[in-house]
C-alpha cells in the first residue's frame, strides 16, 4: 500500500480485535488483539521512539510534534494466525503489529508522518523509507526527559541483570510489551518486539480536523493490506 492510500485509511483498524487483512499465501488468516500496556509519562510532551538497546542518551531525538506533557494510555497491536481449518497456529505464536500512543481519545482526520527536526519527508504515491532503525528487534516510547532512565534500563547491573530485557522475558516469550519504570527519575518506557524482527520502522501521527495530534502509531509490516 503505498502512502497515498495509507493517509486516506489511517490505522483505526489496526487495533479493533477481530480478523484483518487478506489471507496469507498459505490460507491462514490474520487476528488481531489489542493490548492495553498502561499509560507513558510524558513531562516534556515530546515523544520518542526508537530501539532501546541501540539508541545513546544524547542521540534520541524526539518527533517534532509536541503535545500536552502528561500520561497517555500505550496499546499494541498483537497479531496471531488462524490456518484454513479454522485452528490457531500456535507455532507461530503472535507478532506486536503495531504500537499507539493516544493523546486524544477521537479519530484522526488525517495521517503524517512524525519526523523529528531536520527530517522532511515529501508525500508521494511511493513513501521513501523513513522511521527509526531496529537492530534488537525492539522498539520502545518514552519522553526526551527519560532518555538517561532508558539508559539505565536497558544496561545490566553489577549483577548482570537488565531490567528492560527481564520485563520482556516475562511477557509473550520475550516479545513483551513491557511497561518500565526507572526508579531514580520515575519515568517510564513502554518497550515491545518489532513484527518480524530488525529494519526500519514508521511513525506516524494521526491529527484532528483541528490539526491536533491525537494519536502516534508505529507500523511493524506485519498485517497484510487488504
Amino acid at each position: 500500500m503505498g502512502a497515498v492510500e495509507l493517509i486516506r485509511s489511517g490505522f483505526e483498524r489496526f487495533f479493533v480485535d477481530g480478523p484483518v487483512g487478506k489471507p496469507t499465501g498459505g490460507g491462514e488468516q490474520q487476528v488481531i488483539s489489542v493490548r492495553q500496556v498502561g499509560e507513558l509519562a510524558l513531562p516534556t510532551g515530546r515523544l520518542v521512539a526508537a530501539d532501546p538497546f541501540v539508541v545513546w542518551p544524547d542521540d534520541a531525538e524526539a518527533f517534532t510534534d509536541v503535545v500536552e506533557p502528561g500520561r497517555y494510555p500505550v496499546s499494541v497491536s498483537l497479531v496471531s494466525y488462524i490456518d484454513g481449518d479454522g485452528l490457531p497456529d500456535e507455532r507461530q505464536g503472535y507478532r506486536v503489529a503495531a504500537a499507539r500512543v493516544t493523546v486524544k481519545d477521537e479519530p484522526a482526520y488525517s495521517w503524517r508522518p512524525a519526523v523529528t527536526a531536520g527530517e522532511h519527508v515529501p508525500m508521494l504515491p511511493v513513501m521513501p523509507e523513513f522511521g527509526y532503525e531496529v537492530k534488537s528487534s525492539t522498539g520502545a516510547f518514552f519522553d526526551l526527559a527519560a532518555a538517561s532512565a532508558l539508559d539505565r534500563l536497558a544496561s545490566d547491573d553489577e549483577a548482570g541483570n537488565c531490567d528492560l530485557i527481564d520485563a520482556l522475558g516475562a511477557v509473550g516469550g520475550g516479545r513483551g510489551p513491557a511497561n518500565v519504570t526507572d526508579a531514580r527519575s520515575g519515568l517510564n518506557v513502554v518497550a515491545f518486539s518489532t513484527g518480524w524482527g530488525d529494519g526500519v520502522y514508521p511513525t506516524w501521527v494521526g491529527r484532528n480536523t483541528a490539526g491536533d495530534p491525537v494519536a502516534f502509531v508505529t507500523d511493524f509490516f506485519v498485517i497484510n493490506r487488504v
